[in-house]
């Protein structure tokens, strides 16, 4: 059960590459004026996927955690990025929702809800590179 938590994150991790360039032809077709064709329904579907994920996998760490060290919030860095990623994960999830509820013509929140969910891949990479520290240091030993 341990490895699910790594694991799960990491596929997520990979999966948000693809959807952020999903929302990047967005983007240059709005912003840059360069033709493509967004795929709403894809982008949609599988962001929901990514942050719902991560959303699982921040309260399966803590649990991972708990059930491991009966102790949660001292694997530094990691867990630290992962509270400063939590609002932006539920205002990723809530932004989006919006839009696709309520479809029309939005200059702002689609802009607002790209730049966030493009901080989040770095971030993800960044949990890859401090989750391997974590595993290193409290459970290959």
């Amino acid at each position: 059960m341990l490895w699910l938590h790594p694991i799960f994150q990491t596929l997520a991790l990979l999966l948000s590459v693809f959807v952020l360039l999903l929302g990047w032809t967005r983007f240059a077709a709005v912003h840059l004026g360069r033709a493509g064709q967004f795929q709403w329904k894809r982008h949609v579907t599988l962001g929901a996927l990514v942050l719902f994920t991560w959303l699982g996998g921040f309260f399966a760490g803590l649990g991972v955690a708990w059930l491991k060290w009966q102790a949660v919030f001292f694997t530094g860095t990691h867990h630290r990025l992962a509270l400063a990623m939590l609002p932006l994960i539920l205002f990723g999830l809530i932004s989006g929702l919006i839009m696709d509820r309520s479809r029309k013509k939005r200059r702002w929140l689609p802009l607002v809800h790209g730049l966030n969910n493009a901080l989040l891949v770095p971030a993800g990479c960044i949990q890859l590179a401090s989750g391997l520290l974590v595993l290193l240091d409290y459970v290959l030993p």
